[in-house]
């Protein structure tokens, strides 16, 4: 369990992976405040939840707004923390994430031990 447990919101376009991920967050003792499949709902959900200490964002989404983009719209508002998880490793997609000052780069498949470990890493 965790020992200082963080309120997440989850942004992935896959729903076996929202399933998958989220059971791996609440197993390592942390909380999902919400999942959100699409960029725009992310942005809109990142401003209005309270007390999100962290975004777990898929980078690729199932609207026109990639997890990208959407970060970039909430960093103009909050300074939460940001786990990018992606299928996608290509060098620009890491070149354009670090636009947005993220804490960790994930590559998929997820296991909870990646996620911890990037946990850990977001909030040391």
């Amino acid at each position: 369990m965790a020992k200082n447990p963080k309120k997440i919101l989850l942004v992935e376009d896959d729903g076996v992976q929202q399933v998958i991920m989220e059971r791996f967050i609440n197993k390592l003792g942390h909380t999902v405040l919400a999942t959100v499949s699409e960029g725009s709902a992310a942005v809109q959900s990142a401003l209005k939840l309270k007390g999100v200490d962290l975004i777990i964002m898929d980078i690729r989404l199932s609207d026109n707004v990639d997890g990208i983009e959407a970060m970039k719209e909430i960093r103009k508002k909050s300074d939460v923390k940001v786990i990018y998880v992606t299928g996608n490793t290509e060098s620009a997609t890491r070149e354009r994430a670090g636009e947005t000052n993220f804490e960790a780069f994930i590559e998929k498949p997820i296991t909870p031990e990646k996620l911890e470990a990037a946990i850990a890493q977001a909030f040391n």
